[in-house]
């Protein structure tokens, strides 16, 4: 009876904190699509996916016959709903300062909704091109498709207050470049409001499932767009996403000064930029979802005065709700808490909270955190060693779930091995108190770094300090319930923390795993009192010992018999180069010469193709010899070399076979120093912008014209100066005895060497 009386109130917590998780993971579940017989004004999942037979059937990347014919779609059904779409045709150049300038020729479809009264302009945006290896129902024909179906339900019902346009952007597969063009439009080619009077919705995917995910902020003033989206938000991902090497088309708009919201969903990204991104793997629910939420923020920003904006904030999605305040309460709240702390060890002393052992477990529990990082690394690197195949995804596979149960159990064991050795000097509640001291420390260096993740450790730290406050003030220093406080005050930790780490999971991948491990690692802290009281010694290490047997064991068979189907295909990589200047044919891969498939083609040495094909430099690949193969080169016409004043400036048009998706032009920077250019007329910036190999300038055009790319160069030096021209087309070449993937097999996601071809010619003038 006395050990049902101790185990009654880790019961109770158990339960409540059982209900919070549930509670709080709800939102990450997405609806049941609506049918097309929907209500006019509502936003149907059937309706909008009824019109991906026209948008993503096949591949339509930058250029393509079959991306004309999507164009053509999206004006008339933009004419169908009354409105007047307009084609925007432009260069394009997207500079960078350490790589080579993106360029191209786009094509935006634009048309506007007037408002009644505009204050200002709602922008909805969603590029509709796709990869060249794979027909893109998720990336991006599923969003292109709800904002045709917001259009609709938005004519169905009362004039907007502010203008709606709906932009399609064409070339973002390459680089933001129809985001770019229409930005650099003059304001009869289509901006027609103010930047600081704009705000831009972008819809994305980098997956084929999962909820609609408000991920991005652009400027001040959104959160009540935000939280009438009801999409799961977190201002962390907005700190995450702000230190990534990722951008959308977002990242224009905000660089032009103007505001706006990202959304997405993320998960199934093993399908992601492949072939198998098609309408049978996409989710009806998670079109529901965007459509639902993006279709809530709109209404809310047409009949709110753009104008007017409003502070930063903090942000988060809480049961389903969305919770903010002024980023200006972040560091206040975060120093409240730290000192929350201070007082309750101060004053807990008469209650029987000993700071000594507070202290002494507070010292240790960084360990847990090291922990669980270089868990998430190890085991990252062993199934990388195990199987290659995981590699080509960078993680993204089809069950990471399977590895996350494993990697769970061990952080289990390595929590549990903690919590045994506070307890030997601390009381469960002096551990507990020590982990929230470490929430309230957190808290603050968050606040000073990335103020928006700091609410993940403010809140738990004010609560569960407040909690552990009121049971030492409520209770006798024998009570039970002493032994559950924190995990009665983890509540708010799990509601915060648990949804955040399950997002991230399908988000960063099994590569980065070590990151919602480390967040695991926190909320675990806070749940260590439910196992008390503890077992003996024996049996705590027993359970421990099966703990991690069982969490091996799952890894281990997970990777072993983790197979493949027509329905989750598996990753290969292999694409074929030739060096027309040599007559050299070859195979190339980022994958293993263990796979069956590719195995055969490849040697066993990889290299470096720095100064052979440009695009293809900064790792040693793998590769292997080719049969020749006869193709069309790239040729030059139109060729005049004038020199005044130590410049020399060549002129040339070069022209590409049929099918060829880009062309990457580089030059020869060993003796010469490139001072600019221009491509179809547009501007180039000079210096040396690719750090690999002797073709230290360079640039890529994609879609170039089928009568052939007018292309200047000016450089200073002495001597003709060598051009190596790298064109690329999707699929391997016939007559090369190139390899088909089976039914449970694609290629690897784009823009990898996986299923493209490779043709280098080199001019000198």
């Amino acid at each position: 009876m006395t050990t049902m009386r101790r185990r009654t109130p880790a019961l109770a917590a158990f339960l409540l904190l059982l209900l919070t998780a549930a509670a709080a993971t709800l939102p990450l579940l997405t609806p049941d699509p609506r049918p097309a017989s929907a209500a006019e004004e509502d936003f149907s999942a059937a309706r909008a996916i009824g019109r991906l037979d026209h948008i993503a059937k096949v591949p339509h990347p930058t250029g393509s016959p079959a991306q004309e014919d999507v164009r053509k779609y999206l004006v008339r059904e933009l004419r169908a709903l009354g409105l007047e779409p307009e084609v925007l045709t432009r260069v394009a150049v997207r500079p960078a300062d350490d790589a080579p300038a993106v360029a191209g020729t786009v094509s935006d479809v634009h048309a506007t909704m007037p408002g009644e009264r505009p204050t200002g302009r709602v922008l909805l945006v969603a590029h509709y091109d796709s990869v060249p290896t794979g027909p893109g129902a998720a990336d991006n024909g599923a969003n292109v498709a709800a904002i045709l179906e917001i259009a609709r339900a938005l004519k169905a019902g009362p004039q907007p207050r502010n203008d709606v346009e709906f932009l399609f952007t064409d070339g973002e597969e390459y680089g933001l470049l129809g985001a770019q063009a229409y930005v650099d439009a003059s304001p009869g080619e289509g901006r027609t409001a103010a930047p600081e009077r704009t705000v831009v919705i972008n819809l994305e995917a980098r997956g084929v499932s999962g909820p609609a995910v408000m991920f991005q902020t652009a400027g001040t003033g959104l959160t009540p767009a935000v939280r009438e989206a009801g999409a799961f938000t977190t201002s962390l991902a907005d700190e995450v996403y702000r230190h990534l090497p990722n951008n959308t088309d977002l990242t224009v708009f905000d660089e032009a000064g103007m505001r706006g919201l990202n959304f997405a969903f993320v998960q199934g990204a093993a399908h992601y930029h492949t072939d198998h991104d098609d309408l049978e793997r996409l989710d009806p629910g998670s079109v529901q979802d965007m459509g639902d939420s993006v279709l809530g923020a709109v209404r809310r920003l047409a009949g709110d005065d753009l104008g007017r904006g409003g502070p930063d904030a903090t942000y988060f999605s809480l049961f389903g709700a969305v919770v903010s305040y002024p980023a200006w309460l972040v560091l206040p709240l975060a120093v409240l808490a730290a000192a929350a702390a201070a007082l309750l060890l101060r004053a807990g002393r008469r209650a029987g909270l000993a700071a000594r052992g507070v202290a002494r477990a507070a010292a240790t529990f960084p360990l847990t955190l090291l922990g669980a990082a270089a868990l998430g690394l190890a085991v990252w690197w062993v199934l990388a060693w195990l199987r290659p195949d995981f590699v080509l995804t960078d993680g993204a596979i089809h069950h990471l779930e399977r590895y996350a149960v494993g990697e769970v159990l061990l952080l289990a064991v390595l929590l549990a091995a903690w919590y045994r050795w506070a307890r030997r000097t601390a009381s469960p509640l002096e551990a507990a108190v020590a982990v929230l001291c470490w929430f309230a420390l957190l808290a603050v260096v968050c606040a000073v770094l990335l103020p928006g993740a700091a609410y993940l450790f403010t809140w738990p730290a004010l609560t569960g300090l407040a909690a552990v406050a009121g049971i030492l003030r409520l209770t006798g220093r024998n009570s039970p319930w002493r032994s559950v406080a924190a995990a009665v005050a983890a509540a708010p930790a799990v509601a915060l923390i648990l949804p955040v780490a399950l997002l991230l999971l399908p988000t960063l991948g099994l590569s980065a795993v070590a990151v919602p491990l480390v967040l695991g690692a926190f909320l675990g802290g806070t749940l260590l009192c439910l196992v008390e009281p503890l077992p003996r010694g024996r049996v705590a290490t027993a359970a421990m010992a099966t703990t991690a047997v069982s969490g091996v064991l799952t890894l281990g068979v997970g990777a072993a018999l983790d197979g493949y189907s027509p329905d989750e295909p598996e990753p290969v990589s292999l694409g074929y180069v030739l060096e027309s200047d040599t007559g050299k044919a070859g195979w190339v891969s980022l994958g293993d010469a263990s796979d069956p498939m590719v195995g055969r083609f490849l040697g066993d040495e990889p290299v470096r193709y720095d100064d052979r094909v440009p695009p293809l430099a900064g790792v040693a690949l793998p590769n292997g010899e080719a049969k020749g193969a006869r193709l069309d080169l790239p040729r030059a016409e139109d060729v005049s070399v004038t020199e005044d004043g130590g410049v020399r400036t060549v002129r040339l048009r070069v022209k590409v076979p049929a099918g060829v998706h880009s062309i990457a032009v580089y030059a020869d920077t060993s003796g010469h120093e490139i001072l600019g250019g221009s491509a179809e007329g547009a501007e180039l910036p000079g210096g040396r912008n690719h750090t690999m190999g002797t073709w230290g300038w360079g640039f890529t055009y994609a879609a170039p014209p089928a009568d052939g790319l007018d292309l200047v160069v000016r450089a200073r030096g002495a001597g003709s100066l060598p051009l190596r021209v790298v064109t690329t087309e999707a699929g391997l070449p016939d007559g090369v005895g190139a390899p088909v993937p089976e039914a449970d097999q694609t290629w690897a996601g784009w823009p990898s060497v996986a299923g493209q071809t490779f043709v280098v010619r080199t001019f000198e003038h």
